[in-house]
């Protein structure tokens, strides 16, 4: 008996050993967790890998994926959609599906299995689920909807009354020209707020897709949408379309959708404002005319009016990324009634989103005003006031649903008594990328610039775009669009679905002739040039750097063609000249100093031709990658011509420099290969004179900001002089800007400004992430399933660390000196492998890890997956 026991023991102890320390994780599809109805027909999966004892070299050399019609036959090991087999392959990141034909409204669950590099198998990973949406446009039954006669303005209630016999996996697809919230039965469907994100929807309205199935009972049920008119009332937009609504719901057999038996009634609520620039207003609320239980199954609703039938020629896309949600609670830390009859309550800093106030001692028909600003001394910008109708009950409570507004300080008037800090509350709104980025090092001031900057960011980030603004404009700018995509988007979040969708965005905006707005999702005709436009191409190279996704390129491929095109047209003997009047051709705009270069000005041109020069290389590469090569050759025969022309009209052969020499002037046409390899040395020596300078500070503006800061991050490394600028506090600088106590950056380079939440100024938290930490793409590798880590560590700082999280994982560089010592903490996560330039000659050994060579004082290792420490002696 003995003897059996110990077989048993020894057999168990193989088995256990038998499987991998690797583990399956963070599944997802198309880059989201657990997606709800998808249109993407042939979706495509990712993983991530760990390994529970950190073992070095760790890697995938197999996988299996199955995905089942449920999760009963996925517990059962059965992939009645798709089993894939074990799969000879290295590849855990957008693995595409090749079952079976998907099809709408399909419920999907998967899972993985993987083999580590000694061929060894994982368990199982968890279980997750993806369904689709509505695949064809027949898929809709009911038409659109709307009120019969409701001001464009109003807040809209509409409800349907529907019978189950029987509760199945309920789904239910909602596109709103405006903002909806969908209830079932009295509850909100989910936590998700200003739904839908916004696109351009005079030409496309993403709908969302609900899992309805637990919010359901057998017998009788109630639908009902409370809209909001968002967007929708825009002076652009509004040409064209209107409030309205469209609703699907499938439960197996069952199926209902909006018509004119839908019953809608105007809420107890509006919008204020007029949802155009200096006006986008906030919201007013008459509580005595709010109904508790209009949702409810119970309500009866025969006094309501039947909606109206109406329709839209717009495409309908499901709602591929993250939605709005309040990501944040922020408390108020004081309140003061410095002026009469205006309590003013301070949160502390800026941020975009709503408000709750709690009102004590109000009768009814009592009116509240709800003013909002970004400075102390302002009582309301622009036309950010909300109204507040008072029902008269203890306690009542003033809290936003359908606008937002952005600032620091509320200005209440028409209380009775002074509120409580408690009483006051403001609630950020943004759209829900999971943060994977962070930095810190031995200097606060860096540590605040940094954070800043992403919280600036944040802040402009609300409706499924950043924006210039959350407030006097909110439009999508495309230089900045530009400049935040790659200097904070793509390094610190996970915004694979987010930038899917606005690469798309800037799709929509192209009209016939190939010229592309300055804005998206929204067009108008607000000032730009070339460097906005171009944002949709730029966007989505640095997101092929970054995940190696050769769809978004495919995607926003004729646009770019038609976008080159366009150029070319606009080009006379060789140079692209102003076109559509001097707003629409702007060089470098808000630079120190209030310097904007307008079209038609020779500085505005010599920049919009570097843009030019610079959206050929980018296509030319593009065009290689997904095999085009006669695209190639044409655009490489306009390249070299391009740049014989702007180096014959702005450059000046005496002096050696672009234009004036100024940084962005230098940078550019160093960056774009537009100066010739025999001048690169001289025209880089005067750029390191400038940057270098005693009182040099960064001369860029918005547009500007991408190219210098890339040039300076990506192209030439002068960190010391980067560090140095960046640590100084006077006026022009970040440090100016936090030592005057912003919080968000202003507009301009100044703090004497109407705007102080803007994005003209972000990306700076790019340098500490790929250059002081050194965390960067591998430029013949995009993807970072191979990166790089290639640390700068300049004077004055001690320490520094950062962390990113690529498709593979989470990647760490941390950095400290003491002694005369260097030491360098890497973490690379499994699956993938980096090369780290090692400052130092000497430096400690891996059997794991290769010297590979040297370069300019540093000893580059090639270093697979695993936790590492490197020293070496100065």
């Amino acid at each position: 008996m003995r003897s059996i026991k110990l077989v048993i023991c020894l057999l168990f102890s193989i088995h256990v050993s038998a499987q991998s320390t690797m583990q399956v994780t963070a599944l997802r599809c198309e880059y989201m967790r657990e997606p709800l109805g998808i249109d993407t027909e042939v979706p495509r999966f990712t993983w991530r890998l760990t390994d529970t004892k950190d073992t070095k070299g760790q890697k995938q050399t197999a996988y299996r994926v199955l995905v089942a019609s449920s999760k009963t036959l996925l517990d059962q090991n059965k992939g009645d959609i798709w089993d894939s087999g074990e799969t000879t392959s290295g590849q855990s990141a957008l693995v595409t599906f090749k079952g079976r034909k998907l099809r709408s409204n399909e419920d999907c669950y998967w899972k993985v299995k993987a083999a580590d590099k000694d061929g060894r198998n994982t368990a199982w990973s968890a279980v997750a689920r993806f369904s689709m949406g509505l695949l064809q446009t027949t898929d809709w039954k009911g038409p659109w909807i709307k009120h019969p006669d409701a001001a464009k303005e109003a807040h809209i209630w509409y409800r349907k009354n529907f019978t189950l016999d029987k509760v199945t996996t309920a789904f239910v697809h909602v596109a709103s020209m405006g903002y909806h919230e969908l209830y079932i039965n009295g509850r909100k469907a989910d936590e998700r707020v200003l739904a839908p994100a916004l696109t351009r929807i005079d030409r496309r309205v993403m709908y969302v897709t609900y899992d309805v199935t637990a919010l359901l009972k057998e017998g009788k049920n109630t639908i009902a949408v409370w809209y909001g008119p968002g967007w929708s009332r825009n002076e652009f937009f509004g040409r064209t379309i209107f409030p309205s609504l469209r609703v699907q719901m499938n439960a197996g057999t069952f199926s209902l959708a909006t018509d004119a038996s839908w019953k809608c009634q105007v809420s107890s609520s509006k919008n204020t404002g007029g949802n155009q620039y200096e006006d986008h207003g906030a919201e007013y609320i008459d509580a005595r005319q709010f109904i508790p239980d209009w949702h409810s199954t119970a309500f009866d609703d025969s006094q309501w009016r039947n909606a109206v039938e109406t329709n839209h020629q717009v495409i309908l896309s499901a709602h591929n990324m993250e939605p709005a949600r309040i990501i944040e609670t922020i408390p108020a830390i004081g309140v003061t009634d410095t002026i009469k009859g205006i309590y003013k309550a301070d949160l502390g800093k800026n941020y975009t989103g709503w408000l709750e106030v709690k009102l004590h001692g109000m009768s009814a028909g009592d009116t509240v005003k709800i003013m909002v600003a970004d400075d102390p001394v302002t009582i309301q910008d622009w036309t950010q006031g909300n109204i507040y109708i008072c029902k008269g009950e203890e306690g009542e409570t003033f809290r936003n649903r359908f606008n937002y507004t952005a600032g620091r300080y509320v200005n209440i008037s028409g209380l009775k008594r002074k509120p409580s800090p408690a009483d006051v509350k403001g609630y950020v709104v943004a759209t829900d990328i999971e943060r994977t980025g962070h930095f810190s090092s031995s200097s606060n001031l860096f540590n605040k610039i940094y954070e800043t900057d992403l919280w600036t960011y944040r802040m402009c980030t609300t409706e499924g775009f950043t924006a210039d603004c959350p407030h006097r404009e909110r439009l999508g700018y495309g230089e900045e669009v530009f400049a935040t995509a790659w200097g904070i988007g793509l390094p610190n979040y996970q915004v694979g679905a987010f930038y899917t969708k606005h690469v798309r965005d800037w799709s929509d905006v192209q009209e016939h002739d190939g010229w592309i707005h300055h804005t998206a999702p929204q067009w108008n005709e607000h000032y730009g040039g070339p460097m906005w436009s171009s944002a949709g191409l730029n966007v989505a190279w640095e997101f092929y750097r970054t995940y190696g996704d050769k769809k978004i390129l495919e995607a926003n491929y004729n646009t770019s063609k038609r976008w080159l095109e366009f150029l070319h047209t606009k080009s006379q003997f060789g140079l692209l000249e102003a076109f559509f009047g001097g707003g629409k051709f702007l060089g470098d705009w808000a630079a120190p100093g209030g310097r904007k270069e307008f079209g038609g000005t020779p500085e505005a041109t010599f920049f919009n031709n570097c843009v030019y020069a610079m959206n050929l290389s980018t296509m030319i590469e593009i065009a290689g990658i997904l095999g085009h090569p006669e695209d190639a050759v044409l655009y490489s025969k306009r390249l070299r011509f391009l740049k014989t022309r702007i180096n014959a009209q702005f450059f000046d052969p005496a002096l050696n420099i672009y234009m004036n020499g100024d940084q962005v002037q230098t940078a550019f046409p160093l960056m774009t290969g537009i100066v010739p390899e025999k001048l690169y040395a001289t025209v880089l020596a005067n750029f390191r004179e400038k940057i270098s300078a005693p009182g040099a500070y960064f001369d860029m503006g918005s547009s500007g900001l991408p190219v210098l800061l890339k040039f300076l991050i990506e192209y030439e490394e002068y960190h010391e002089a980067f560090a140095s600028i960046l640590s100084k506090t006077n006026e022009p600088s970040y440090g100016y800007f936090l030592e005057m106590g912003e919080t968000t950056w202003p507009e301009y380079w100044s703090v004497d400004v109407t705007s102080k939440i803007h994005t003209c100024f972000t990306g700076i938290s790019s340098w500490f992430i790929k250059s002081l930490a050194g965390i960067r793409a591998d430029p013949a590798h995009p993807g970072f399933q191979s990166f790089l880590v290639k640390p700068s560590p300049v004077k004055g700082i001690t320490f520094a660390e950062a962390e990113t999280t690529s498709l593979y994982g989470v990647i760490k560089s941390s950095w400290k000196k003491e002694a005369g010592r260097f030491t360098l903490d890497v973490t690379v996560p499994v699956n993938a492998q980096a090369t780290v330039y090692m400052p130092g000659e000497t430096v400690n050994s891996f059997k794991e890890v290769k010297v590979i060579g040297k370069e300019n004082g540093r000893t580059l290792l090639q270093v697979p997956s695993g936790r590492y420490t490197f020293v070496s002696e100065n």
